[in-house]
């Protein structure tokens, strides 16, 4: 059995469309969450998005997905404290799955602000949740499964914000980075990148003129054509997938300049569903 991954969610954290949105130019899209799936069959959640009930069916669905668990986790990690990443969780407190010590890992700060601020705390007080700081530590699933954080800046109103970094039996093998400000405040990014197989990285807008009456640039997100210019030249070794797409970004229609763009460079546009497996 090889080590696996399926994108659960690859919109940004309102999903597309969003709510009292009637007409988008986007496809319907939940909110980024991916599934990493061990090859001893350790099943792993990235980012515990709102949109975790259907995406966890989709889950179990996925022939990829091991059959005959007691629960379809095995832990969650955690980007950061903004709503599409961790709203999810309280889909294991009392009112629903109702989980038993099942292990969540985050950042210190984030778990911090989980602990001051209710519903959240109930989930670690009454024993649903586990939390495990993952600063500067790298936890292990099984022989060959590992996944670590890498600290990356992003808008800090409630935590700070990591990229999590999965490794096959000591082998750097998929990166998720859902969230960035911009490539230029972090130096690492080209190295952290290329020394991965497999990159999701943060597609939120194409163009600062997506969201009339609101400051794109005031939310922080590299810009797409900024993200193909930069990293294109290592697609040839790096599968390069961007996902965490804003419902008014027009990435992913295939009559749309953004779209051929960045396929022409070599990069994949995440959708709800995508499965790769080590090896393909």
């Amino acid at each position: 059995m090889r080590t696996s991954f399926i994108i659960l969610g690859s919109g940004q954290d309102g999903g597309a469309p969003q709510v009292g949105l009637h007409s988008s130019v986007q496809a319907n899209r939940t909110a980024s969450s991916v599934a990493v799936v061990g090859d001893s069959g350790a099943v792993v959640l990235l980012d515990a998005s709102p949109d975790l009930r259907l995406q966890s069916c989709a889950l179990v669905d996925s022939p990829l997905y091991p059959q005959n668990r007691d629960f379809f986790l095995d832990g969650v990690f955690i980007t950061h404290a903004h709503m599409g990443h961790y709203a999810g969780l309280l889909h294991f407190g009392d009112e629903a799955a109702a989980t038993d010590h099942m292990p969540l890992f985050g950042t210190q700060r984030f778990l911090s602000f989980m602990e001051s601020n209710e519903p959240w705390a109930a989930l670690t007080r009454n024993g649903h949740l586990d939390a495990t700081p993952i600063d500067g530590m790298e936890v292990a699933f099984d022989d060959s499964l590992s996944v670590s954080a890498i600290p990356v800046p992003h808008r800090e109103e409630y935590s700070d914000t990591v990229a999590l970094s999965v490794s096959v039996a000591g082998q750097p093998w998929m990166l998720y980075l859902p969230d960035i400000d911009d490539w230029q405040s972090w130096k690492e990014a080209e190295n952290e990148i290329a020394r991965h197989d497999v990159a999701l990285l943060d597609a939120t807008f194409s163009s600062v003129d997506e969201l009339p009456g609101r400051d794109v640039a005031a939310i922080r997100h590299p810009l797409v054509p900024d993200t193909v210019e930069r990293f294109g030249h290592l697609t040839s070794d790096t599968h390069v997938i961007l996902t965490h797409i804003n419902h008014s970004n027009p990435l992913g229609d295939p009559h749309a300049i953004i779209t051929q763009l960045a396929v022409d460079a070599g990069f994949t546009v995440a959708f709800d569903g995508f499965e790769s497996s080590t090896g393909t």
